[in-house]
């Protein structure tokens, strides 16, 4: 696979061929989210209803939205098992074994950088192929640049969060409490690598609180801006 975002990034660093200010590619509808929030279900919603929407017009477009399927396509490229290279990505703590093979072993365990880049690459090549609804994995960085991208972030209190997760996973309040923190830490982490520190303002076009909206509300609002954008 070309390695397009690092070619992305080397025109935006002013080292490759042409200017890459923008990328009039997509379009990409990107959301991000705390742990807790309902990124997928939303995403999913959202791509429905842009078809229903589509299909009732006599347009023959199709959305899509994609989550794990982004850490499945950088498993095969790196030929490493879905489950390592979403461990490896989220920052999870690693076991004495583990980090002594990370050290020695490039074929086995990649770099952090390796690994951050086939993922961002696969998003950047899917973004840029359009219609498609992209959950997580620092997808508004990757493509803040595409002239039609817009960018959503989701957001609600962490008591709220940790109610959502405590029933959903069966898990004790306080130990859902725990896991949105570490998780919104890792999520973070992942993030930093791409973003460089720059504040929230920078890369996301609106932010929902998921406790006062409901998913409904989320998506279509979504929607009446995407079309107000010539998204759809």
């Amino acid at each position: 696979m070309e390695n397009v975002f690092l070619k992305y990034m080397r025109q935006r660093l002013g080292t490759g061929d042409q200017s890459a200010s923008e990328i009039h590619e997509g379009p990409v509808i990107t959301i991000s989210r705390e742990y807790g929030c309902h990124a997928k279900e939303i995403a999913k919603h959202l791509s429905e209803m842009l078809n229903v929407k589509l299909k009732h017009e006599g347009k023959e477009v199709q959305w899509r939205w994609l989550s794990k399927e982004i850490i499945e396509e950088s498993a095969r490229e790196l030929k490493l098992t879905p489950t390592l290279i979403k461990n490896l990505s989220d920052y999870k703590n690693r076991s004495f074994f583990e980090n002594l093979a990370l050290f020695f072993s490039d074929t086995y365990y990649p770099s952090d950088a390796k690994i951050n880049n086939t993922i961002a690459n696969f998003i950047h090549t899917t973004a840029a192929q359009g219609n498609v609804v992209i959950v997580g994995r620092a997808a508004e960085a990757i493509t803040k640049n595409f002239t039609k991208s817009f960018h959503v972030k989701l957001i609600a209190p962490l008591d709220w969060r940790a109610e959502v997760i405590s029933t959903t996973e069966g898990i004790a309040l306080s130990e859902a409490k725990s896991k949105c923190v570490e998780m919104d830490k890792r999520r973070f982490m992942f993030r930093s690598y791409f973003e460089k520190g720059a504040p929230d303002v920078e890369f996301y076009d609106a932010i929902f609180n998921c406790k006062e909206m409901k998913d409904e509300e989320i998506v279509e609002l979504i929607i009446i801006i995407a079309e107000s954008r010539g998204f759809i």
